[in-house]
């Protein structure tokens, strides 16, 4: 193929060792290495689905071919219509992914469309159709937008005393690292882990002289892909500070990790070695742990520590967020760690509310229908400050939890376990 010859050349450049001579492939090459792995799977998923459609509606013509009128026409029907291969609907952000691929697919080479579908009056009569679809999949109770919950308090304590991320054995150091790297730094699931390497975190003093470790670059990630839109990140910013002397403080963990790792292997997640000593330099394998196995860490973690949901990589980032929130943090320095590009697709993130949060708005609502006979229930033990009131209908009672916090001036030299107070209503006193 010919070189590709820019409007306005006029043969060969006075010095032409300084700029590349491309030719048109290249530059189709580079706009198609713009985009992530996971978004040419998203754009190919959904051409695939749209064909297998139109191979049964007995449509010839193929996406590139149709005029703006007919691509209207035939996507109004086919959000209409799309199934899984379970003759299942698809749920809204399958139904708008699907849109989005579609799209990519006619805007980027070899077609160069220049088309955009949504907000175009173009194709207002599709639009309308793929709307309506959304919101019958919500009356019909089959919305799939699902946000990852949080891990809950007693979880994360509860993680914290578990051999699964103790930093005493290769695998349990690996998955502190990767737990702590996950939360500190906000990542996404399984997002850009594959390409970190030991030289990506540095370790720093602040004006305090309080020690913390910190990124050394910034990342390509889901909010900040780059080009002209994108906007200044602080991701790489947030810091992990060092808080306690125990080997499993994310710190220390950290620091250990590097030390171990194999000097031949140029990921910062390897392989644990399984024959190794404690006393051994290299605690790793010389070789990479692999996406699959990075994006079920935190499933395995939740299995082996028993807690009480299974969650998944973006939990992590969903906790990170709740607990920056909850704490009072502006959301402008929490979007600066996290890499949200505006407030609120960060709400989405922390609006739902936790399981303290739910049970206080029960026990608000409980508290109003305690009868004059109950009784009160008094765990000392209990780690959450709410108040818990549980109404027990088969024997008209009701019970109220305190934290022991309440009481500790009172009995600050007593071992106190559960009590049980039961409070019987006043008898009235005869007039007679």
């Amino acid at each position: 193929m010919a070189n590709f010859q820019p409007f306005g050349t006029g043969g060969d450049a006075e010095n032409p060792r300084r700029f590349a001579n491309l030719e048109a492939s290249d530059l189709d090459e580079l706009l198609e290495a713009a985009h992530s792995k996971r978004t040419k799977y998203s754009t190919a998923f959904a051409v695939s689905v749209y064909k297998e459609w139109a191979l049964q509606r007995n449509i010839n013509k193929e996406l590139h071919e149709q005029s703006e009128e007919e691509l209207d026409q035939n996507l109004r029907v086919f959000y209409a219509e799309v199934r899984n291969k379970t003759g299942e609907n698809y749920g809204k952000s399958t139904l708008l992914g699907l849109r989005s691929g579609i799209e990519r697919h006619l805007n980027y080479p070899p077609h160069n469309r220049g088309i955009k579908f949504s907000k175009n009056p173009a194709f207002m009569k599709s639009n309308m159709i793929l709307d309506a679809k959304i919101k019958n999949l919500k009356q019909l109770g089959k919305q799939n937008t699902k946000h990852k919950p949080a891990i809950t308090t007693p979880d994360l304590q509860k993680l914290r005393v578990r051999p699964v991320i103790s930093a005493s054995t290769p695998l349990g150091l690996l998955r502190n690292v990767w737990f702590h790297t996950t939360l500190y730094w906000c990542r996404r699931g399984r997002e850009g882990q594959r390409n970190l390497t030991p030289s990506s975190f540095t370790y720093a003093v602040d004006e305090n002289s309080r020690q913390y470790a910190t990124m050394t670059h910034d990342e390509l990630s889901k909010n900040h892909p780059g080009g002209f839109d994108d906007t200044e990140s602080f991701e790489k910013d947030g810091r992990m500070y060092r808080a306690t002397d125990d080997p499993s403080d994310g710190y220390n963990a950290l620091e250990l990790y590097i030390s171990k790792l194999n000097p031949h292997c140029s990921a910062f997640f390897q392989f644990p070695k399984r024959k190794w000593s404690p006393s051994d330099s290299v605690w790793y394998e010389n070789r990479p742990l692999g996406v699959n196995k990075l994006g079920v860490m935190m499933r395995e973690i939740s299995e082996e520590a028993e807690l009480s949901s299974i969650y998944t990589n973006h939990c992590v980032r969903a906790t990170a967020i709740t607990l920056w929130s909850d704490a009072g943090l502006e959301n402008r320095h929490i979007m600066a760690v996290s890499g949200h590009r505006n407030e609120q697709s960060l709400k989405s993130c922390n609006s739902r509310p936790s399981s303290t949060q739910l049970r206080q708005s029960s026990d608000i609502l409980t508290r109003s229908l305690i009868s004059s006979n109950a009784s009160l229930q008094i765990d000392f033990n209990d780690p959450q400050p709410a108040q818990v009131f549980s109404h027990v209908t088969s024997t008209s009672q009701n019970t109220s939890m305190y934290h022991r916090s309440s009481f500790d001036n009172i009995f600050s030299s007593c071992s106190i376990g559960t009590v049980n107070l039961t409070v019987n209503p006043a008898r009235e006193v005869d007039k007679d």
